[in-house]
């Protein structure tokens, strides 16, 4: 493995191993997770129930989006590039029952199993980073059904002080020192790393979507006075 290769992998493993530490029991991490809980729902086919539902979790890390989606019932595929996590997310799969597996691929180089038959997708912070988005948005289009959704989300701005004063001015000094619990290893994370860091504007989001072949149903900023952009898409 050529060593920036293997450096990003183990930063994303040493990121990934302390994910649960950052956002359990985080309120602005937990009210996105609820948003897109919220949008799955209202993606699911006219007549049909969450366990006829199937969703795919793309490059979901330890797992926390596909366990939430499964607790609600939903038939959940969560897949991604990096083994350390797709391990610790079967562990802490393993009581869930045969509607939430993880795969290990990353889905703009590898063949994914089942492709067309998704009635949903969600990625979470995966443009911002990837170093491919072309081929992601593409094959995120493959994996859906024809008239399936998708839940995207990306960075507006790098995580940094600018968020803490905005969290400061619009909730208060307690809520911005609260935040640092996720913007303190998220800002190490991010110094670090040496992929592209792709922070879009609401048109440009939009426009990269639409080139995909996703017209935008909804879109609103979330999480951390608007840090994300989530935009909520029909596959055309």
């Amino acid at each position: 493995m050529p060593f920036r290769e293997a450096l990003e992998h183990m930063i994303a493993v040493m990121y990934g191993v302390t994910y649960d530490a950052v956002v359990t029991h985080f309120p602005p991490y937990e009210a996105m997770l609820e948003e897109i809980v919220a949008f799955v729902a209202r993606s699911v086919p006219d007549g049909g129930s969450p366990r006829s539902t199937r969703v795919l979790d793309v490059a979901c890390g330890i797992g926390n989006v596909s366990l939430r989606l499964a607790k609600e019932g939903y038939a959940v595929v969560g897949i991604d590039g990096v083994r350390h996590l797709v391990e610790i997310a079967r562990e802490k799969s393993s009581p869930r029952g045969s509607h939430l597996t993880f795969q290990h691929l990353d889905i703009a180089s590898h063949s994914l199993p089942g492709a067309g038959s998704f009635d949903v997708l969600v990625s979470m912070h995966t443009l911002y980073w990837h170093p491919n988005p072309t081929a992601l948005l593409e094959a995120c289009r493959r994996a859906l059904k024809p008239g399936g959704h998708a839940i995207f989300l990306t960075y507006e701005r790098p995580a940094g002080l600018k968020t803490f004063h905005e969290v400061r001015a619009s909730e208060g000094l307690g809520a911005a020192v609260r935040a640092l619990r996720w913007l303190l290893p998220t800002m190490t994370f991010e110094l670090f790393r040496e992929s592209e860091h792709r922070y879009l504007s609401a048109a440009e989001f939009h426009e990269t979507l639409g080139r995909a072949g996703f017209e935008v149903v909804e879109a609103r900023q979330t999480f951390l006075s608007g840090l994300s952009r989530l935009a909520w898409c029909r596959a055309k």
